[in-house]
């Protein structure tokens, strides 16, 4: 595998494992980025670890990851690492990235300030993305939102009150999540479902929960970190002789 296919493939795995995943899963009609935190409620604060699991209409289950969690009033981080990935890519695809720095993912989002970073940690870089319409005149206005309890069941020994959420957007599409609010926990969602219109269902699992504050600084990239501004920055930045961003300062 050469280089630039390895970190398409690094690149790619990111993207899916991070929070924008079912947007570019499923489309904006089951949960923008912008629109993420509000899957989680009243839970504004924790860190978590969660397994993603992926089911497709035929009722085929993909095989899922694991990953770090971590919100802070709106902003996301997600965390992984291709040894935890299991058979999700090719070992000899695992081996290269860890040797080229590519192994270990931090994936941000921040609503407020409409961007996303894509960090890889091995090699001291990040791409910079912005947040904004994804589907042509869709717009980030909330969607309409409707509540329905559906009883209780137990989630890995948690008594849970399921709940089905359904949302309407502006220009008519609709959503629906399933959640599952543990009431030891503060009604925290330790599991999460969502469907697409065609039927395709991701599930997030959350254990090891904590839901003190986690640290601001975990929600930007590192300041001597060099900021890349698009995907091809990155990977010529990679490969030697590519042009980056000026480096990340925290004031920005």
């Amino acid at each position: 595998m050469n280089n630039k296919s390895l970190l398409g493939v690094v690149l790619a795995t990111a993207v899916l494992a991070g929070p924008g995943f079912a947007q570019g899963l499923f489309g904006r009609s089951v949960v923008p980025s912008e629109q993420l935190a509000k899957l989680f409620g009243k839970s504004t604060a924790f860190s978590a670890d969660a397994a993603l699991t992926v089911t497709e209409p035929s009722g085929k289950t993909m095989q899922g990851m694991q990953m770090s969690f971590a919100m802070l009033d709106g902003k996301v981080r997600t965390e992984i690492d291709t040894a935890k990935m299991g058979g999700n890519l090719p070992p000899e695809a695992m081996a290269h990235m860890q040797q080229m720095g590519l192994g270990h993912t931090v994936n941000i989002v921040l609503p407020e300030k409409k961007v996303m970073y894509l960090i890889f940690p091995g090699m001291k870089a990040y791409l910079e993305t912005p947040l904004g319409q994804t589907t042509a005149g869709v717009t980030n206005k909330a969607p309409t939102i409707e509540k329905t309890e559906l009883g209780k069941e137990t989630v890995d020994g948690h008594v849970c009150t399921k709940v089905k959420i359904t949302g309407t957007e502006e220009n008519g599409r609709t959503f629906e999540w399933l959640r599952w609010q543990a009431a030891d926990l503060k009604d925290f969602p330790i599991k999460i479902e969502m469907t697409s219109e065609k039927g395709t269902v991701i599930t997030m699992q959350y254990s090891n929960i904590n839901q003190s504050k986690p640290d601001a600084a975990l929600f930007a990239p590192p300041s001597d970190y060099t900021r890349y501004g698009s995907m091809q920055e990155l990977m010529m930045g990679v490969m030697g002789g590519g042009r980056s961003l000026p480096p990340h300062r925290a004031s920005e």
